[in-house]
């Protein structure tokens, strides 16, 4: 970014050169300018970069504490999932996508959580985190009602829809809180529950 200004204002500079003509003393202030505004904007870009880095980070450490608490395991592929024989089934599923992915069982059932940064086309998915669980029979694709959403502690949730033998229950965010994932764990969970009972 900060070359980019710099090249607009070496542009800028020639054009004033060539068909304005102002006098030198005029000119030396615009380069000068283009020069430390685009320091700045190269300063304020490594530290929304660093910001975003240690958010990834204190994600990947939530969510492997919550993968070891709940005999489960985190990863950053879905194929190693598959790959040692454990029998996790959700991450065969198009949502289980992402740069961060944990699996576990809570209550019984099985549960992944997985967070994306960028959209992903094939699981036409663009929430940054969604928690999957998994049902114990199949089920019609349908979506549910919020008032049964905040009745059971789900109120911050994006989306939520069930189809086949799973649930997934979408957040705008990454966690960033070991409790509140839990709590977010723990509601879809129960939604899970409810569902299987009715």
């Amino acid at each position: 970014m900060g070359a980019a200004i710099g090249g607009s204002t070496a542009v800028l500079l020639l054009v004033v050169e060539l068909f304005l003509r102002w006098p030198w003393q005029w000119m030396v202030p615009l380069p000068a300018t283009g020069f430390v505004f685009g320091v700045l904007l190269a300063a304020m870009s490594l530290g929304d970069e660093e910001r975003a880095a240690d958010r990834r980070e204190n994600s990947r450490v939530i969510l492997l504490a919550w993968a070891c608490l709940n005999g489960g395991r985190c990863e950053t592929d879905p194929a190693a999932f598959t790959a040692d024989g454990e029998g996790w089934e959700l991450p065969a599923s198009p949502l289980f996508r992402g740069s961060l992915l944990a699996v576990g069982h809570r209550d019984g059932v099985e549960v992944g959580i997985s967070c994306s940064a960028h959209r992903d086309p094939e699981a036409d998915s663009d929430q940054p985190m969604t928690i999957l669980v998994r049902l114990s029979e199949e089920r019609s694709p349908a979506r549910v009602h919020h008032r049964k959403l905040h009745r059971l502690g789900l109120g911050d949730v994006a989306s939520v829809a069930v189809g086949g033998r799973e649930l997934w229950v979408k957040y705008g965010g990454w966690p960033d809180d070991f409790v509140k994932l839990n709590a977010q764990v723990d509601a879809a969970v129960r939604l899970a529950a409810s569902l299987q009972e009715a």
